[in-house]
């Protein structure tokens, strides 16, 4: 596992994943990198240095929480990456640990560009970053996105999206409310 981690078999070359203190502690390595386009999938505000002006970037405010709906942010993170790497560009995505969130990020863009399944994208990745390994709630939504990219049509792909949220998202919403709950009676004791 290095600073920055290039995903292996992917064409031109220019995915890379890694961990938020490669962002602003490695920036030589960006450049030999040739990085133009950097997501950020953090529940966090990210340190805004001059240097972060160079790259085209997007923030995915997301927790490394099973319950959070990281699948509602997968076609535009896919399309992120997809864009910059036709022009040429090359991508560094990254979460806290680049683990969990930017691993699930690289393997929907993974499954969408070469219609793997969530498994064998897992594991192409781990060829570049073996320590990759989504939460479990994010490896049941990368199956739900892989149902959507097997769909006929957008309709249809937009109807497994509706049904999986309408049965989980309830769930979630209440434990996330529960969990709000016992922090909030942590914090005033």
């Amino acid at each position: 596992m290095g600073w920055l981690d290039k995903v292996p078999r992917t064409e031109g070359g220019g995915l890379f994943i890694g961990g938020y203190a490669a962002l602003h502690s490695q920036q030589p390595l960006f450049q030999q990198a040739k990085i133009t386009h950097v997501i950020s999938v953090l529940d966090y505000d990210i340190f805004e240095g001059d240097y972060l002006k160079a790259y085209e970037r997007i923030h995915v405010r997301l927790d490394d929480d099973p319950n959070e709906n990281i699948l509602h942010h997968l076609h535009k993170t896919t399309e992120f990456i997809d864009a910059a790497l036709s022009k040429g560009g090359a991508v560094f995505v990254h979460c806290a640990m680049g683990k969990s969130r930017s691993a699930t990020v690289v393997i929907a863009y993974l499954m969408w560009k070469y219609g793997s399944s969530p498994e064998e994208a897992l594991k192409q990745l781990r060829e570049g970053r073996g320590v990759c390994e989504p939460n479990p709630g994010f490896m049941e939504q990368l199956h739900v996105y892989h149902r959507m990219l097997q769909a006929q049509d957008a309709e249809s792909a937009k109807q497994i999206y509706d049904t999986w949220v309408n049965e989980v998202d309830p769930l979630r919403d209440w434990y996330s409310f529960r969990s709000y709950r016992a922090q909030s009676a942590a914090t005033k004791l």
